[in-house]
């Protein structure tokens, strides 16, 4: 699943190798950020147990080469398992799920 959903980002086993002759890399910051009931599809459908949240979060995103330099905004949205969960670790959160293509984004 994260092979696919990294691929939604616009970087595959294709682009790597140009990509690194480029020098390029990739850097993002968290422009905004919805959790749980902000969310319509989460009002609609609740999470289905006490400690699974789930977030769209909007990326700042800089795609820096040799040759050029590119901004954009970028939706992602993170599942993370926190307590009281009994799946989940007694004193943090665990990501369980991260979407960027864009027919998986929750809004």
């Amino acid at each position: 699943m994260f092979v696919r959903e990294f691929e939604a980002t616009g970087i595959n086993a294709g682009t790597y190798q140009y990509l690194a002759g480029q020098q390029a890399f990739r850097s993002a910051g968290v422009e905004s950020m919805m959790c749980d009931s902000e969310l319509a599809k989460v009002r609609e459908r609740p999470a289905p147990w006490v400690g699974l949240h789930v977030c769209t979060v909007f990326l700042r995103v800089l795609d820096q080469s040799i040759s050029a330099r590119n901004t954009y905004t970028a939706s992602v949205s993170v599942m993370v398992n926190c307590p009281p969960a009994a799946s989940a670790p007694s004193d943090h959160c665990i990501m369980v799920g991260f979407y960027a293509a864009p027919n998986r984004i929750v809004y």
